[in-house]
């Protein structure tokens, strides 16, 4: 049995680091999406980079933040309630049929996880708290088996990418993982960016350098 989780595993990363990991939209089919919210500019980021999606398919939507943070709570609720808002304005000029899809678009769920890492928390501290918080993200991300994870780096996203790794490891769910690095990042990586760089599917940055010093990332432009 070790032997098999060995061997898929080995499988699991060559697919990563080469790109077969196949098409995430499937014609007819949502995608369930899971986003991790963060302090520090994080959460701003994340529900710009949200704007751009098409929400009738990225959905329905799960958000997991640490439990400290209230602030993102709020700034996620006030933009989910303009998704509800322009839903129903487009409803009201819609068909019957095409009103089942839309209204699709509003389905959100938050998750409230321990916080991996404190801004300045010490490194032997740190491996503590990011085991907790280990814990509550393989059940949050075992209860949803999300298709999507979408994440712009805050500390609580390592675990949870963690876990929806070892879950497509075993063959749980299927799903991809992809990190979109902060647009303050110019020269490296983030700690959470240099991390998934050998575990997403698709790391993305905003500044062309980046790119060139590691060759994985992809440089679409400004997302933000």
């Amino acid at each position: 049995m070790s032997l098999m989780v060995l061997a898929r595993t080995f499988h699991i990363l060559y697919r990563i680091h080469h790109g077969t990991t196949g098409p995430l939209v499937v014609p007819g089919h949502t995608v369930k999406t899971l986003m991790v919210l963060g302090s520090g500019g994080h959460t701003g980021e994340l529900l710009q980079l949200m704007k751009a999606l098409d929400l009738s398919i990225y959905t329905p939507r799960i958000y997991i933040t640490a439990a400290s943070d209230t602030l993102s709570i709020s700034r996620l609720r006030l933009s989910e309630q303009g998704v509800e808002t322009q839903t129903k304005r487009e409803n009201s000029h819609s068909s019957d049929t095409s009103n089942q899809t839309q209204t699709s678009a509003g389905q959100y769920s938050i998750e409230v996880v321990p916080r991996a890492r404190e801004v300045g928390q010490g490194w032997t501290s740190t491996y503590f708290t990011t085991l907790w918080s280990l814990i509550f993200s393989a059940i949050s991300v075992t209860r949803h088996r999300p298709n999507l994870i979408l994440t712009n780096g805050p500390g609580t996203c390592v675990p949870v990418c963690l876990v929806a790794l070892g879950l497509r490891i075993l063959g749980i769910c299927r799903n991809r993982v992809v990190f979109v690095e902060s647009l303050c990042r110019v020269k490296t990586l983030s700690l959470s960016g240099r991390i998934l760089y050998h575990l997403a599917d698709d790391i993305i940055v905003q500044w062309p350098g980046l790119s060139k010093t590691y060759p994985r990332c992809k440089y679409l432009g400004r997302l933000i």
